[in-house]
């Protein structure tokens, strides 16, 4: 009994593991070039690299901006997933996202956008 159970096991981590040790195998090394630096679209200049929030905007808060974009994601991502399952979906995406957005905006507030007037 024994012995049997360990061949099984022993197939389904070769089956398992085949893709992964593929994968890497013909993948290769992965490297990303980061491109050129955006220029100036309609003379409109660009923001600074540092800033994502415009500080000129009515509401330039990153938390009240990652709240806001981490809701509209959340509802977005559990409105997709009911859709999906065909389950009727509440708003705890909409929670979810808005207090992940929210914590975002207070410890890195240079990578939210300005989604707020």
């Amino acid at each position: 009994m024994l012995r049997n159970t360990l061949c099984v096991m022993r197939r389904v981590m070769v089956v398992g593991a085949l893709p992964l040790v593929a994968t890497a195998v013909f993948a290769g090394v992965a490297s990303a070039d980061t491109g050129a630096v955006g220029t100036p679209v309609a003379g409109i200049p660009l923001q600074p690299e540092n800033t994502a929030t415009n500080p000129g905007a009515l509401v330039p808060n990153p938390v009240l901006n990652g709240a806001s974009l981490g809701g509209s994601v959340g509802s977005a991502i559990g409105s997709a997933v009911g859709l999906a399952t065909g389950s009727v979906t509440g708003s705890a995406g909409s929670a979810i996202g808005t207090v992940i957005g929210a914590l975002v905006g207070a410890t890195n507030p240079g990578i939210v956008p300005q989604v707020l007037p």
